[in-house]
């Protein structure tokens, strides 16, 4: 990792905010990484896979699961309405979660006829571009 970040074992140690020679005995094999030294990595590092620190399976780095502007919104498909609705229409206790899986089909089908009109991008320098699809 310190490769990849292009960090000295001092500068990455002042970032995480651990002895510098806490991080050479783990760089030398002489002591294992605490639960601490690895919680204060995830922190000032979130999108390191902790599975990866830890056990050195996986990735460096998590999968990004977070949306963004530009992924398409979750859809149920109508089987998995269904499904749910199934599932909890057997306590009537769940009505609202009911009613909230049939508005989600409906958001579905109304999200399917919907055309873009524009696109608006705003940049940090308070500025936009507005973008008009053919």
């Amino acid at each position: 990792m310190l490769t990849t970040k292009q960090l000295s074992a001092t500068k990455f140690a002042e970032i995480i905010g651990v002895q510098k020679s806490s991080i050479s005995h783990i760089i030398s094999g002489r002591n294992k990484p605490s639960f601490d030294f690895i919680e204060k990595v995830l922190q000032k590092y979130p999108e390191v896979n902790p599975e990866w620190l830890i056990l050195g399976k996986g990735g460096m780095y998590r999968q990004s699961t977070q949306a963004t502007l530009f992924d398409p919104p979750p859809i149920l498909k109508s089987n998995d309405v269904q499904e749910s609705t199934q599932n909890i229409n057997n306590s009537p206790d769940n009505q609202d979660k009911v009613d909230f899986l049939s508005s989600q089909q409906v958001v579905e089908n109304a999200i399917k006829r919907k055309e873009v009109d524009r696109v608006l991008i705003f940049f940090k320098d308070r500025t936009f571009s507005e973008y008009f699809p053919e």
